[in-house]
C-alpha cells in the first residue's frame, strides 16, 4: 500500500492490478477542495508510475457519495469563483487534463451520488460502475451558475438534447437513467460494487497495456478531429503501436495458440 501523508484527502491504495485512488472527505459529500484535485492530478501521475498497474479505480469515501462536486466558498462579492491573475489553468481544468492524458484505463466506481463535478469526474473516467441508489445530476442552474467545466466531459459521453435536459431542468436522476444515457457501464446493488469493479480491472490486465495505452490517448484525440483528421492520426499510429513488444508477443501468442506474456513496452 502506498499512501501521501496521513492528513491527505487523498488516499492511494494499490490493490493487485489496480491502484485505488479514494476521495476521502465523506463527512464533506467528498466534495472537492483545490487540495483535492491537485493530489488526485499527483496521483494519477504516481499510479502510472508504479510497476504492474494496470488501472485506476477512483472512488469515494463511504457509501452515500461518490462526489457532490466542488467545494465552493463565496468571495467577499458572493461570487463562488476567482481569478488568479497569471495563472490560465485553474486545478478543476488540471485535473481533467491529468484525467484526459493519464496512461492508464480508468474507472469510477461509484458508491454514491454523483452532482456537478462529481459527475464530471464519471464522465472523464473511461468506465463507470454505480450502486443501485447512486443519484446523479447538474443541478448549477438552480443556485445562480452553469456547469461549465464539466461540459467538454458531458458532451463526450451524452447525447446533445438529453444534456441540455440535464444542464437547463437542473434535476436529478437515478442509477438506471445514468445507465439508459451511457454515463456508467454497470448498475448493481451495494454488497457487488467491488467484485464488478475488480472484474473490469481482470479484464484489463489481460490485454496488451501498451496497445490500451496508445488507444486511450488516441481516442481522446480523435474525437475531437474532423473524419479526415482522424483517419490521417489512426494510419500514422497503427504502424507505430505493431512494432512494440506488445504486439510482437502478441502474435507469437496467437500463432502459438497459448495466452500472451505481456513486456509491456
Amino acid at each position: 500500500m502506498t499512501e501521501p501523508r496521513a492528513s491527505s484527502p487523498v488516499k492511494v491504495e494499490r490493490r493487485g492490478a489496480a491502484c485505488h485512488l479514494t476521495i476521502d472527505r465523506a463527512e464533506r459529500h467528498n466534495t472537492m477542495t483545490d487540495e483535492v484535485m491537485n493530489e488526485l492530478a499527483a496521483a494519477l501521475r504516481s499510479a502510472e508510475a508504479m510497476e504492474g498497474v494496470r488501472a485506476v479505480v477512483l472512488t469515494g469515501a463511504g457509501e452515500k457519495t461518490f462526489c457532490g462536486g466542488g467545494h465552493l466558498k463565496p468571495a467577499a462579492d458572493g461570487s463562488p469563483f476567482a481569478m488568479e491573475p497569471g495563472r490560465f489553468d485553474n486545478p478543476v481544468a488540471s485535473l481533467f487534463r491529468a484525467l484526459d492524458t493519464c496512461n492508464l484505463p480508468i474507472i469510477a466506481r461509484v458508491n454514491g451520488g454523483a452532482f456537478g463535478g462529481g459527475l464530471g469526474l464519471v464522465c472523464a473516467c473511461d468506465f463507470a460502475v454505480a450502486v443501485e441508489g447512486a443519484m446523479f445530476g447538474t443541478t448549477e442552474a438552480k443556485v445562480g451558475v452553469f456547469p461549465m467545466m464539466i461540459l467538454p466531459l458531458l458532451m463526450r459521453v451524452i447525447p446533445r438534447r438529453r444534456l441540455l435536459e440535464m444542464c437547463f431542468f437542473a434535476q436529478r436522476f437515478d442509477a438506471a437513467e445514468a445507465k439508459r444515457l451511457d454515463i456508467v457501464n454497470r448498475v448493481v446493488p451495494a454488497g457487488e460494487l467491488d467484485a464488478a469493479v475488480d472484474a473490469m480491472v481482470a479484464q484489463l490486465a489481460a490485454n496488451s497495456p501498451v496497445a490500451l495505452r496508445i488507444g486511450r490517448r488516441a481516442i481522446a484525440a480523435i474525437t475531437d478531429l474532423s473524419f479526415g483528421d482522424a483517419l490521417n492520426l489512426a494510419q500514422a499510429i497503427l504502424p507505430v503501436l505493431s512494432q512494440s513488444g506488445d504486439a510482437r508477443e502478441g502474435m507469437r501468442a496467437f500463432a502459438e495458440k497459448r495466452p500472451p506474456v505481456w513486456p509491456g513496452r
